[in-house]
């Protein structure tokens, strides 16, 4: 069997980086997004994107099976969510993990991005 490969948004961040290197040691499949282009671990791929700009995202996706999507607080602010989506039917992404508990108790993570995932 294939292993999947795995997106992360975010990757260059406090959670997102040490999940890449977690991915990588373990030996799974990653493409490491984030919207600088720097700071991938050596060996990992990186794709420049910004969730702002959903249409960045595709070339990131066409071979994932998998994305773990975390949000900036200024997405979660001004950012279209379901076009986010939408960009992600159109690929052979069958899971998505968002890291729901990024604005916990701040009330900067609206329900609205889990309710879309869901």
């Amino acid at each position: 069997m294939e292993a999947e490969m795995i997106v992360v948004t975010g990757a260059t961040g406090n959670v997102g980086e040490p999940l890449v290197r977690a991915l990588a040691r373990a030996g799974e499949p990653v493409i490491a997004v984030s919207r600088s282009g720097i700071g991938a671990p050596v060996g990992v791929r990186h794709h420049r994107a910004d969730l702002a700009e959903p249409r960045s995202l595709e070339p990131a996706l066409r071979e994932a099976t998998a994305l773990f999507l975390l949000t900036s607080p200024e997405f979660m602010a001004n950012g279209d969510i379901n076009a986010v989506l939408d960009v992600v039917r159109a690929t052979d992404v069958a899971r998505v993990v968002l890291l729901s508990s990024h604005g916990v108790g701040t009330g900067r993570h609206p329900s609205a991005l889990e309710e879309a995932v869901k």
